[in-house]
């Protein structure tokens, strides 16, 4: 592959390694669309640093390691990957109008990995970013009692933030996979539902509370298909909510999802959300929500090693798009794709291409 240039204002990386995220797989599948096909996706990053533009005035040099937040959902499964970075404290940023209704930055919240975290461990600081942006904005109250929709990396993470550092006083998580809901009970959830056979209970659960079970709900999923019973899970969480309780939507899709508006007038419940659009946060606030991230997986305080359960070179094809068709099934949840670092050089990397109507 060769190597692309690095711009005045960017530097350039060679790729560490790649999670593989839901907004990935969305593209994949065709819950998402680009604009513009084919696609390298891939944003959950880290990468070393190898070119620094004339005009970058971030404290980067060569050899640094960096992860980022923001700018694009592509790009990151090449080899190599280059960015106009951010770091926090830096002034200078611009944004532009995307087409997608909000306002993005021209540049991306980026800090410096230290050589002690490894690469696996590192690509993790973006989709913590994403949550912490979210919890950080929305938060609950502590002792107030929380439901997770959704026990995904997204989901997983939340819950450790809830339970560890904004004093939630339980957290109930609700997904369609055992393993998963296991997996969230060993991180800090005090209860797990499994909305595929468990609807009942939870039915239950909402008439003898009287709809006044929960203070809190945060959605982590993204597009969602009905589940075999029929029930509505994000209906279930409103249900849930006290009257007047606080519901946060962090995952996305751009297909469309039911929204339960009599459930909200009726209830008068909080819908909230942290925006993308940098005129309402702007890309330097994340840039010091990434270094909260990198600290907290640094030190241990989220267990973010649990949240990997594969990893697979990078160049082969196969194993990648496999990664790809089974996201999700039977319990996995980060696929971590690694390039190898020998001293016989890769000869030919062959980056993930996606296509329109590429789908599982």
């Amino acid at each position: 592959m060769r190597e692309p240039v690095c711009g005045p204002d960017e530097v350039l990386m060679r790729t560490e390694a790649v999670s593989i995220c839901s907004t990935d797989v969305s593209y994949f599948r065709g819950h998402l669309s680009p604009g513009q096909w084919p696609i390298i996706p891939g944003h959950e990053y880290v990468g070393k640093v190898v070119e620094i533009g004339s005009r970058v005035e971030a404290p980067i040099r060569p050899g640094d390691r960096l992860v980022y937040w923001g700018q694009t959902d592509f790009g990151g499964m090449a080899e190599f990957r280059a960015i106009r970075p951010l770091l926090p404290n830096q002034a200078g940023e611009t944004s532009w109008y995307t087409e997608r209704n909000f306002y993005d930055a021209d540049q991306a919240a980026a800090i410096v990995v230290p050589e002690t975290v490894p690469s696996r461990l590192a690509t993790l600081v973006e989709p913590l970013t994403s949550v912490l942006r979210s919890l950080l904005v929305n938060p609950p109250r502590p002792g107030d009692v929380c439901v997770v929709l959704g026990a995904g990396p997204s989901g997983l993470l939340a819950t450790q933030v809830l339970d560890r550092l904004l004093g939630a006083g339980a957290v109930t998580v609700i997904d369609k996979d055992p393993e998963r809901i296991r997996t969230a009970l060993s991180l800090g959830a005090t209860h797990g539902f499994d909305i595929a056979t468990q609807s009942g209970e939870l039915k239950r659960l909402v008439r003898e509370h009287r709809d006044h079970f929960a203070d809190y709900v945060f959605d982590a999923l993204p597009h969602v298909a009905t589940v075999d019973n029929g029930d509505d899970v994000r209906r279930m969480g409103m249900s849930m909510l006290r009257p007047g309780g606080t519901y946060v939507i962090y995952g996305a899709t751009e297909l469309a999802q039911p929204i339960h508006t009599w459930m909200i007038l009726a209830k008068g419940l909080q819908v909230r959300a942290t925006p993308f659009d940098v005129r309402l946060f702007p890309m330097s606030r994340s840039a010091h929500v990434a270094r909260i991230a990198l600290t907290l997986i640094e030190s241990g305080v989220i267990q973010a090693e649990s949240l990997i359960t594969d990893v697979v070179p990078a160049t082969d094809e196969d194993l990648v798009v496999s990664a790809f068709a089974g996201y999700g099934a039977r319990g996995s949840l980060k696929t971590s794709l690694c390039y190898s670092r020998s001293t016989t050089p890769i000869e030919e990397p062959v980056p993930l291409l996606l296509a329109a109507g590429m789908s599982v």
